[in-house]
């Protein structure tokens, strides 16, 4: 399950390793890829309505993945999904009830990530 060749991920990860990754994994799977290190960075470069989906680290320094989420539901933004190490039954559950589209464990199955990325683009 491929999707289309235009779709755009905005991938915000303080971990720089994580973030060369995953847009490397994206590159190669032709789907465009935008990195950012911190969530600020994310919401002041514009993009939060040019991108189909948000992937997210949950614990990051300054604004955390939750306050995030939170943020670009009250903007109508694009579905977000909170990537962790640190997966848990009650982070799943806070996710979930501010409104993530999905909620992924690290390190990342590609196969969960493409689905994501597919039933983004889908709904956008």
């Amino acid at each position: 399950m491929q999707p289309e060749s235009q779709t755009i991920v905005a991938v915000i990860d303080d971990d720089h390793f994580q973030l060369e990754s995953l847009c490397d994994f994206f590159e190669a799977m032709g789907i465009n890829c935008i990195a950012y290190p911190a969530a600020d960075a994310f919401l002041k470069s514009g993009d939060l309505h040019r991108v189909h989906c948000v992937l997210t680290d949950l614990r990051m320094p300054g604004m955390n993945g939750i306050e995030l989420l939170k943020k670009i539901v009250v903007e109508g933004g694009p579905p977000v999904c909170i990537m962790t190490s640190y997966a848990d039954s009650h982070a799943r559950m806070m996710a979930q009830s501010c409104g993530a589209a999905g909620f992924l464990e690290k390190p990342i199955r590609s196969e969960e990530l493409l689905a994501f990325i597919a039933s983004s683009s889908q709904a956008s």
